[in-house]
């Protein structure tokens, strides 16, 4: 060949038939290809030897869109917060209505009534009365008990209109002109106490005795039946204090229900409050 001819087109290309591999059409020479047996006449075409073989085309960003709302779309969805004023709606929806009477209201209500009636305990009036632990001390009793402690008991009454509270009358001796009568009571088993100013009788002088008076009455939570108050008396003069508690075992009054069926409330055990002052023992 010289210097000026041209070359054969079948050296510059190669052929290649369908389904074989790019890398076994760039290995074979034209004298190869005479070789081939009559299969070499369904080859569908020539590439050039030196042209890029073709790749095979990605996904495109339409696809790869596609691809990612279809995820998206297929997750939960998350909690989003909004606000009606963003989107220019109310912030506050008012609505009246307006109230109106209906026959069927008032049949159910009526029957509902009725028929709660039938399982409902009837009430009963509570009878209250206090009742003295004690026999108060009276005659020859009384003003040897007066002269040996200097006070003593001498009397205990209800009150009218209270059925809750209870009167009494202390008697002491005239020790001194100026004198004082307290009277320390607890509802709580001496977890807690009170002192209570008695008040001078007028006209209650004898010459040698006088008569002071107090009351006593129950308080929530104690006003069940069983409820109970202990007190002891102490008496203060110039000469000194005193003290009567009932020969050591104090005096006590108990709160008593009845109920107009005649029958009495059974006994209640009345829980009691601790306090934060330490209990006095027996007092003399």
């Amino acid at each position: 060949m010289s210097f000026l001819s041209i070359p054969g087109q079948q050296s510059l290309f190669t052929a290649i038939k369908p389904g074989k591999r790019t890398e076994d059409a760039e290995g074979k020479s034209p004298v190869d290809d005479e070789d081939e047996d009559e299969d070499d006449e369904d080859a569908v075409g020539f590439i050039p030897r030196c042209s890029p073989l073709p790749r095979r085309r990605g996904h495109s960003i339409h696809d790869e869109t596609a691809e990612y709302m279809r995820i998206h779309l297929a997750l939960p969805p998350a909690r989003r917060v909004s606000f009606a004023d963003t989107t220019g709606r109310d912030l506050v929806d008012v609505k009246e209505f307006v109230a109106f009477d209906s026959d069927e209201e008032e049949d159910s209500a009526a029957a509902w009534e009725a028929e709660e009636a039938k399982y409902r305990r009837p009430q009963r009036e509570a009878t209250y009365h206090v009742k003295p632990e004690f026999d108060p001390r009276s005659g020859s009793a009384l003003s040897r008990a007066v002269r040996e402690n200097k006070l003593e008991v001498e009397l205990m009454s209800p009150v009218e209109n209270d059925p809750l509270a209870v009167n009494g009358i202390v008697r002491v001796l005239n020790v001194s002109f100026h004198k004082a009568v307290y009277i320390r009571s607890t509802m709580d088993s001496w977890a807690t106490y009170f002192d209570h100013p008695a008040e001078y009788v007028p006209g209650s002088h004898d010459g040698d005795t006088d008569q002071f008076s107090f009351k006593l009455s129950f308080a929530p939570p104690y006003t069940t039946h069983g409820s109970r108050i202990e007190f002891v008396v102490r008496y203060e003069t110039s000469d000194g204090d005193y003290w009567a508690n009932n020969s050591d075992i104090n005096y006590a009054v108990t709160l008593l229900l009845s109920y107009e069926d005649g029958s009495a409330q059974s006994s209640v055990e009345v829980g009691y409050k601790r306090g934060i002052l330490k209990s006095p023992k027996v007092y003399r």
